[in-house]
């Protein structure tokens, strides 16, 4: 039994690790070809765009994302969050991963095991996406305030639009710079501006940067003071994040309680494992112990997920 669980982690392995391998051989011509595919096709072309011609490196997992819809979201995901894998990719090497820990549950624990693997797998690679964007857009929200006064004081100064633009991409750190960065890239090339800030808009979904786009966009078409007009969307910017800030401080206790119980009762187990080895034995070695542990773990889900939703607060 130990042979077969030692051939078939090495088998799933080496394919995981092919799909690194692949990755960080072609990393950087996938981040020119991406980069210039961004700057001659728009949003439309690209999420209508054959997975083919994308130059996929594994064709028939880009295959089944694109026959399930999930190609153009799982790439607009990983853009999001500032990774520079294709999606083929990215689902390679997380189907490797879930197959390591489904083949190590199935032959150690049983097909509850395998499933729960299975679930973990596939919930951990999303929810590091989701994660990742989620620090992200953090990153640039903190960053938006200070990038309009730059703006705002650029004009101010006498400057263009398009080189207080620039003022951000040299002078303020990523990911601001970057995604400001892509705005100059597209008007380079022939974009317009209103196109351009758009698909920034499309890029960086966040209540702010559009409230500070639209305002910018109006200002363009009917003329006036953009400096002072911009001066204005970061006030209104700094106020909803101070009260974001207090709402985050009035509900910091119940998070805490949330993440606690949440751990409490996988820390026990642990704890209590090491403490007395046989006292969980039946628990992890029975059919009707995997499927408490399974319904444990569903039931953790959905208690965290309550508590999340209840302390969320839309603004």
């Amino acid at each position: 039994m130990n042979a077969w669980v030692i051939s078939a982690c090495v088998l799933a392995g080496t394919a995981l690790l092919t799909a690194l391998g692949l990755h960080l051989l072609t990393a950087s011509f996938w981040r020119v070809e991406k980069r210039l595919k961004s700057l001659s096709r728009n949003d439309n072309s690209q999420q209508e765009a054959n997975p083919f011609e994308r130059s996929a490196r594994f064709a028939p997992v880009a295959s089944v994302l694109e026959c399930t819809g999930r190609y153009s979201a799982l790439e607009r995901l990983l853009n999001r969050a500032g990774l520079n894998w294709r999606p083929d990719e990215y689902a390679a090497a997380w189907g490797a991963g879930g197959l390591i820990l489904a083949i190590a549950g199935w032959l150690l624990l049983g097909p509850l095991a395998a499933a729960a693997a299975i679930i973990i797998a596939f919930a951990g690679g999303w929810l590091t996406l989701v994660a990742l964007q989620i620090s992200r857009l953090r990153q640039f929200e903190n960053q938006l305030a200070d990038a309009l006064m730059l703006v705002a004081s650029s004009l101010r100064s006498g400057y263009g639009l398009l080189r207080a633009l620039q003022a951000i991409r040299d002078e303020m750190k990523p990911p601001i710079s970057l995604e400001f960065g892509k705005v100059l890239d597209e008007t380079a090339v022939g974009l317009g501006m209103p196109e351009a800030l758009t698909n920034l808009v499309h890029r960086v979904p966040l209540p702010d940067l559009e409230i500070a786009v639209t305002a910018i966009l109006i200002q363009l078409d009917v003329g006036g003071n953009l400096a002072e007009v911009i001066e204005i969307v970061a006030a209104t910017v700094r106020e909803r994040q101070r009260i974001r800030a207090e709402v985050d401080t009035l509900t910091a206790e119940g998070r805490l309680s949330g993440v606690i119980l949440f751990i409490l009762p996988i820390a026990m187990a642990i704890i209590i494992s090491f403490l007395n080895p046989t006292y969980m034995v039946t628990l992890v070695q029975t059919s009707l112990g995997h499927l408490l542990i399974f319904c444990a773990a569903v039931c953790q889900l959905i208690g965290g997920f309550v508590i999340k939703r209840m302390l969320e607060v839309d603004f």
